[in-house]
């Protein structure tokens, strides 16, 4: 019965968290679904990918550093021999929640660059304001103007703030679901409730009074 409850919490959370990155995912993926693309995943197993993969039309293909997330190929983004062991050659390449762990995010777009032609379009997502996770393997957060740097070799790209600065307050506020404590868990779960039941008025606020320089993250989009 916990157990339940917990995924159901699991769940009611990352549609606060990650509600703007789907849309942002769909808005880019469902105009190419009818094509057959080729879609090198980055970041195995996992709601994402299935996410990725509900898009029946795509020829998803997934890399993971770690065997037991169940990838296509076990490989390491940051390999210095990554071109020569990958087995795909993708049309479309996604790398959602990913590039905040990898450990030289340098010679990881340096190899997302060399993965794709100049048709290749890149999809990523990244978090900034987020309290750490999967630790110990959460090494980076991102600004826009860091991300601008880090792609400043491709040719198009598009950074979009994800959530509101209110978003980014409840965030923090339900994230507090993975302490140890009881107290916090409690605390947790009211601003979930406090957050669905007033999400009209959240979302009209932040309308009204935007604020680019607080996001939970971005989304990015880039070409070769």
């Amino acid at each position: 019965m916990t157990n339940s409850i917990s995924k159901i919490l699991i769940v009611l959370s990352k549609n606060i968290t990650r509600k703007n990155l789907y849309k942002l995912i769909d808005k880019e993926l469902k105009p190419l679904n009818n094509n057959n693309y080729n879609v090198l995943n980055i970041g195995a197993g996992g709601a994402l990918e299935n996410y990725i993969k509900s898009y029946t039309k795509l020829n998803v293909f997934s890399i993971d550093i770690d065997q037991d997330r169940n990838p296509d190929q076990v490989i390491d983004l940051c390999d210095n021999n990554f071109i020569d062991k990958l087995k795909f050659k993708p049309d479309i390449i996604t790398c959602f929640e990913v590039l905040e762990h990898v450990k030289d995010p340098h010679i990881a777009i340096k190899n997302l660059y060399k993965a794709c032609d100049k048709d290749c379009i890149i999809l990523l997502s990244t978090p900034f304001n987020f309290p750490i996770h999967d630790a110990p393997n959460d090494f980076y957060r991102y600004t826009k103007f860091g991300l601008n740097y880090l792609f400043r070799d491709f040719s198009s790209k598009k950074i979009i703030a994800r959530d509101g600065w209110l978003d980014c307050i409840f965030v923090f506020l339900i994230r507090l679901k993975f302490s140890k404590s009881i107290f916090l868990k409690i605390i947790s779960l009211g601003f979930m409730l406090i957050y669905y039941l007033f999400y009209p008025l959240i979302f009209l606020i932040q309308k009204l009074t935007s604020f680019e320089n607080i996001t939970t993250g971005y989304f990015i989009i880039v070409k070769k």
